[in-house]
């Protein structure tokens, strides 16, 4: 991640707001069981499965993504080992979530769960997995702004390559 002015400038801001958003989905879905219990879309599962099934992979995703929001702002590049290490395993802990939301949701469509509910507590998982997608992909070098050159590529490294 990167904070600098210019004309990559708006793609800072956006991976920043993304890299926001991903903290606020990790905060949400540590909640998200708990609050849909409060409001009539709760499942009937076991204390245990929900912290395994969403605290620790929310609080997974929250810490990585606010601990990049806090190097960022202290460092004016974060290095591409930290977005590929941070956006891999929030991809990993979005891939839990989802993974263990599909029988859920199968429950749903043959009416033995909620939709409702369903929909509820699977509706963080695939905004984790694709944006922490992007990110890691974005350390990696694979995906970034324009020209296909990655948000860590300096005019040095960029002359280099001619």
């Amino acid at each position: 991640m990167r904070t600098q002015s210019g004309p990559s400038a708006a793609g800072t801001r956006i991976e920043t707001r993304l890299t926001a958003l991903l903290c606020a989905l990790g905060a949400w879905t540590l909640v998200v069981p708990y609050v849909g219990h409060a409001i009539g879309l709760g499942v009937n599962v076991a204390s245990r499965v929900e912290i395994v099934d969403h605290v620790v992979p929310g609080a997974l995703v929250s810490v990585i993504a606010g601990g990049l929001l806090l190097l960022a702002r202290r460092k004016p590049a974060v290095d591409g080992w930290a977005t590929l290490l941070g956006g891999g395993v929030c991809f990993l802990a979005g891939f839990w979530v989802l993974a263990t939301h599909v029988p859920l949701l199968f429950d749903a469509a043959r009416g033995q769960a909620r939709w409702g509910a369903a929909l509820w507590h699977a509706s963080t998982a695939l905004p984790i997995v694709l944006i922490s997608l992007w990110y890691a992909l974005r350390g990696a070098g694979l995906v970034g702004e324009e020209g296909g050159q990655s948000s860590d590529a300096t005019p040095r490294k960029a002359a280099r390559r001619g």
